[in-house]
């Protein structure tokens, strides 16, 4: 998506905004440690499919859900 082309129909109708649809903007709320914090996002949106994602865009941000969230494990890659 941040390349202008959408990720799931391949449209190159792809917009972005900052903090999403609200008017102003608007934060997502992620927890950590018990407590949700306000960051700031990246909102993309492709106008064919209406598919929709978010990045986090403050650093610290990143670094301490690496720290402090289960990583996902990807699937092993099969044998051919």
């Amino acid at each position: 998506m941040k390349n202008g082309k959408c990720d799931k129909c391949g449209s190159t109708t792809v917009h972005v905004q900052t903090n999403g649809f609200a008017p102003g903007g608007r934060r997502e709320y992620i927890g950590f440690e018990g407590m949700y914090s306000a960051v700031d996002v990246q909102s993309y949106l492709c106008t064919t499919c209406g598919y929709y994602e978010n990045y986090v865009t403050d650093p610290k941000r990143l670094v301490e859900a690496a720290q402090k969230w289960p990583a996902v494990t990807p699937p092993a890659a099969s044998a051919s």
